[in-house]
């Protein structure tokens, strides 16, 4: 069998304004990466109870949660929540999330959830979802992918994909990836056990973020995910039950 004709084709618009933004970030940054592993089963466990006790509820997903335990956490920790212009920083009081989310296409979009710190799971669930349907049918306007404070990216639909090194979004203090939910051998209770985890990646920009900072951000949103009654999902809520 003959091999297939090379072409050569153009950027489509989408992908070449994407590229020109993260090769800018690139440039101007000065990008670091740590990685981690957040114990996800009692996250888990709390999305299943969320859906059994309100059926009728909104599709609440895996990303809702950690979005939810990342906007808390960028409250304890405001420099993550920041963006840098020329030599000064602004730290966000709101945490407006992007999601990145990936196209049919193949292209890559980064609808924002603006408030998702204050926003109950419900809300944010909806909110979320569609902000996804919109960009799925190529409707996102200009403002639904301006103004992110800090930016969550999902690899986990490519189930051998780990860890990655996620590229800053231009101006933002950082952005967390997500790896493939896996289950694997850990320490629990004294024991060794199998449970679900979830391979996680922070990249910040080391001209406005600290490591020790960045670690402890990145700390803190292991723990919620483990500790998931932590999280505040209703309004005033004061812990991780279903509301």
């Amino acid at each position: 069998m003959s091999a297939p004709a090379t072409r050569t084709v153009p950027l489509p618009p989408m992908q070449r304004l994407a590229a020109e933004h993260l090769a800018r970030s690139l440039r101007e940054s000065v990008p670091v990466t740590i990685h981690g592993v957040a114990d996800a089963q009692a996250l888990l466990a709390l999305r299943a109870a969320l859906a059994q006790a309100r059926p009728a509820g909104p599709r609440i997903t895996l990303t809702h949660l950690v979005v939810k335990a990342v906007a808390q956490a960028l409250r304890l920790h405001p420099q993550l929540n920041a963006t840098l212009a020329g030599e000064r920083v602004t730290l966000h009081g709101a945490v407006h999330a992007g999601i990145a989310q990936a196209l049919p296409d193949g292209n890559l979009v980064v609808p924002v959830l603006r408030d998702a710190d204050s926003l109950d799971i419900d809300a944010l669930a909806v909110a979320a979802n569609e902000l996804a349907a919109r960009a799925q049918a190529g409707k996102l306007r200009l403002p639904d992918v301006q103004g992110a404070t800090f930016t969550v990216s999902n690899g986990g639909a490519v189930p051998s994909v780990r860890w990655t090194t996620p590229i800053i979004p231009l101006g933002q203090a950082a952005i967390l990836g997500l790896g493939a939910l896996h289950e694997a051998p850990v320490a629990h209770d004294g024991a060794v056990v199998v449970r679900s985890v979830l391979p996680t990646s922070l990249s910040f920009d080391h001209r406005f973020v600290n490591g020790v900072p960045a670690a402890r951000f990145l700390d803190e949103v292991h723990q919620l995910i483990a500790e998931p009654q932590r999280i505040r999902l209703g309004a005033g809520s004061q812990g991780g039950t279903p509301c």
